[in-house]
């Protein structure tokens, strides 16, 4: 077993605490196998009063995802925080990273190989190994006796001429639900807005189906998403718990819709619930011609073990989105529930028990999407439909739950 190693920083009086874990096969040695050299771990901020904590469960290391090298990151934090931080209060984090080959160990690492661990309002750390884990123990000052001020974490009003690829990119060009196609020169900025295009392409559609009927009915559309196509490059925007808020304006035609939704890349994992990975649709213009819309949570895949739950408009009798206006979108993503709004009424709320089909609260950072496309199962396009935009005024993250914007 490794010997902990203590670092002091700083000499305040009352800190919070953070434990790192870090999985381990063998005490006592390598026993044969190959230490994982260096690792990084996923930033991690010092808990303030009135801010969502972060969350990590069974993450993998970004950087080197599809290496042998790779490991799983779960973050825990005691007392348990069911909203936000509380104030005047110390907490400990116990973050747990296993490597992903078992031929692989943390079995000797020292704590001044790992990189990445905070320092700011950092009291002391210390670390140990047990079994092909690390536990690293971090304290932090005490929270204040009240909330800090509300931040913005992520936001785009739009200006400008062109996509600001230092927070968004395009979707890849992908073709979608079977009668629709993400391509590039769909997705433009104007107005101070963000324009994201639909064409009916009935050339491109002959390309891509044989049956007349999808070709004839076929979109090109816009899409894009704040992190990188380079899986193992920089990730541009990634968060899990926070209120996320976008004002738009859909298009109505039928067999098309609109969306603004989070994307987990752990998504794909099986398990009993949506803990590890859950896609988070805040808002989807499916029927529109029908005043429809809705609210939708996906986990376990697209597979044959895909599972989803969902809530429409019935909820919001007489709110029509598709009148024409912009309408504000959001989301309150916590440890303890989602919350999904439109024009600040309550869309939605879910727990994650049985009544929502198990689906659980997603632990991993997810990026965000604003896409539209089109599918066979959403009907026809509207008779001389040529071309619609759904328009984007802006999209902003905070740190706390539901602000004024």
């Amino acid at each position: 077993m490794m010997t902990p190693k203590i670092i002091l920083i700083g000499a305040l009086g009352v800190c919070f605490i953070i434990v790192v874990v870090i999985s381990c096969g063998t005490a006592g040695g390598l026993n044969g196998k190959s230490q994982i050299s260096s690792p990084e771990v996923y930033p991690l901020k010092s808990p303030a009063a009135g801010n969502y904590p972060q969350s990590l469960y069974k993450y993998p290391f970004r950087a080197k995802l599809l290496t042998r090298e790779s490991f799983t990151q779960t973050l825990e934090w005691n007392p348990q925080v069911s909203k936000t931080f509380g104030k005047d209060t110390q907490y400990t984090a116990t973050l747990i990273l296993e490597p992903a080959d078992k031929r692989h160990t943390f079995s000797g690492i020292l704590l001044d190989d790992v990189k990445g661990l905070p320092t700011d309002r950092v009291e002391n750390i210390s670390a140990e190994t047990t079994g092909d884990s690390l536990v690293i123990k971090i304290m932090f000052a005490k929270t204040a006796d009240e909330n800090a001020e509300p931040e913005i974490i992520f936001f785009d009003e739009f200006e400008g001429t062109t996509l600001d690829k230092t927070k968004w990119e395009f979707c890849p060009e992908w073709d979608r639900q079977g009668r629709s196609s993400w391509r590039d020169d769909m997705v433009s900025i104007s107005d101070g807005m963000l324009h994201l295009k639909m064409i009916r392409d009935t050339k491109l559609g002959a390309g891509k189906s044989s049956q007349k009927a999808l070709a004839d009915n076929w979109i090109r559309a816009g899409a894009i998403r704040s992190r990188t196509k380079q899986i193992n490059g920089p990730v541009i925007f990634d968060n899990s718990y926070g209120y996320y808020e976008a004002k738009i304006k859909f298009p109505k035609a039928s067999g098309t819709w609109g969306a603004f939704w989070l994307m987990s890349p752990t998504q794909d994992i099986i398990t009993n619930d949506g803990v590890i990975g859950t896609e988070i649709d805040i808002i989807e213009s499916i029927h529109n011609q029908n005043g429809t819309y809705n609210a939708a949570l996906h986990w376990n895949g697209y597979g044959s073990n895909h599972q989803s739950t969902g809530q429409d408009n019935s909820s919001l009798p007489g709110l029509d989105i598709y009148d024409g206006e912009f309408h504000i979108f959001a989301l309150d993503w916590s440890p303890s529930e989602y919350v999904f709004y439109v024009d600040g009424q309550i869309l939605w709320r879910v727990n994650g028990g049985p009544q929502f089909q198990n689906c659980g609260i997603n632990q991993n950072p997810n990026y965000i999407k604003l896409s539209v496309e089109g599918a066979e199962w959403a009907g026809t396009l509207p008779p001389g439909f040529t071309e619609g935009e759904m328009l984007v005024d802006y999209v902003r993250v905070y740190n706390q739950p539901k602000v004024s914007p």
